[in-house]
């Protein structure tokens, strides 16, 4: 008897512990609330971008062969120079050796020329001592009245007569080839000067700047054998095509020296919209130059880095819900998801902010279905 009350009691027991088991573990759990990720809304880092400083302007000096050979360069290395300063000098020894040869075809035609003013001179001389013997016997004519002898002088008058206009075409002559004889020796002259204008010639600085003279440049066509490059310094940028957009001309930037980590403000001025010449597989991304204008303290060639500031505010696609053509964000704010309207514009592949939310906004970044306005939730902040 007593054992079978004892199976009783351990029986009860057995159906308690299972019962309560079953409840403990299949009861329906307590509803908890859902948890969100949260960040707030910030502007975008800034974009940095390698660039180098340059000459505002420069202006590369090549050996001109055709020039004949340097015959001194007066300036020196680093040298401040302004326009109009003579950076070479040039002799030509060709041209030297043709203008000696000019000089002496000019002597020769000098020599002409002399003796056609000699020839017109002494026609002249004859055809003044004709003409004063025809007034001489044009006059006796007059006073003579003798028929015979007044004969005789009439016919030494014509006879004068001819011989004054046979002197005077002579004198015509040698007056012509006194006249081609000067134009010769005008002529020559000219060419004297120009073969003389090219035994010695200059170059000169067309811009103010610093010289800066490479030797190798004159055995190199291909290096300047002198370069001016101008005080007034800019960057020069490169940005590839993803990145492109996002330049404009006006645009304020600061840049930074890579050596001396110093920042300059500077204004974008232009950008290239050809691409650079690839120097690798045509598989590399399009670079793009651009310049920046400012007062850049640093040397030539200098590597720095432009910070281009991005104040648009992004939202994150999976953040944003479009229903019935209205687009919104959950805010958390107080600890409950606050339904907001924005407006959006997409650009290079993003959704900028134009209004509705600002700045420093926490902002609900994995929104569902489930999620109501002014919904309490549980948020786990990302910033």
């Amino acid at each position: 008897m007593k054992s079978k009350k004892f199976k009783l009691v351990i029986g009860g027991i057995l159906v308690g512990i299972c019962v309560g088991s079953y409840f403990l573990f299949f009861s329906s759990p307590k509803k908890t609330e859902p948890s969100y990720n949260v960040f707030t809304l910030n502007q975008l880092d800034p974009l940095l971008l390698k660039g180098e400083v340059k000459a505002a302007q420069t202006e590369d000096i090549f050996y001109d062969q055709t020039l004949g050979t340097i015959a001194d360069i007066p300036v020196k290395h680093e040298q401040e120079v302004k326009n109009g300063d003579v950076l070479l000098n040039y002799l030509n020894g060709e041209a030297q050796t043709r203008a000696d040869q000019q000089q002496r075809t000019v002597n020769k035609s000098s020599l002409s020329a002399q003796q056609a003013s000699q020839n017109l001179s002494r026609a002249q001389t004859r055809y003044n001592e004709a003409q004063a013997s025809l007034n001489q016997s044009k006059a006796e004519f007059d006073r003579e009245v003798d028929p015979e002898k007044k004969e005789e002088l009439k016919s030494k008058v014509e006879q004068q007569k001819t011989e004054v206009t046979s002197i005077n075409n002579e004198v015509i002559q040698a007056q012509q080839a006194l006249d081609l004889a000067n134009t010769e020796v005008n002529d020559e002259a000219a060419a004297l000067e120009s073969e003389q204008g090219k035994v010695t010639s200059t170059v000169k600085a067309t811009i103010d700047g610093v010289a800066m003279v490479n030797e190798a440049g004159k055995k190199s066509l291909e290096q300047p054998l002198v370069q001016v490059l101008s005080k007034t310094k800019q960057t020069k940028g490169i940005v590839t095509e993803y990145d492109l957009a996002k330049l404009k001309t006006g645009q304020e930037v600061s840049v930074t020296s890579v050596g001396s980590n110093q920042t300059a403000q500077g204004k974008i001025s232009s950008i290239n919209q050809l691409p650079k010449t690839k120097n690798g597989a045509d598989s590399e991304i399009p670079t793009y130059e651009f310049i920046v204008e400012g007062d850049f303290p640093w040397a030539y060639g200098s590597s720095v880095q432009v910070s281009l500031p991005q104040p648009q505010l992004v939202l994150p696609e999976k953040s944003i819900v479009t229903k019935e053509d209205k687009t919104f964000v959950f805010i958390y704010k107080n600890g409950r998801a606050v339904k907001t309207d924005v407006k959006v514009v997409e650009m290079n592949g993003v959704k900028n902010v134009e209004s509705g939310v600002t700045k420093g906004t926490k902002i609900i970044g994995n929104p569902d279905d489930v999620l109501k306005d002014n919904t309490e939730v549980q948020v786990v902040e990302n910033d």
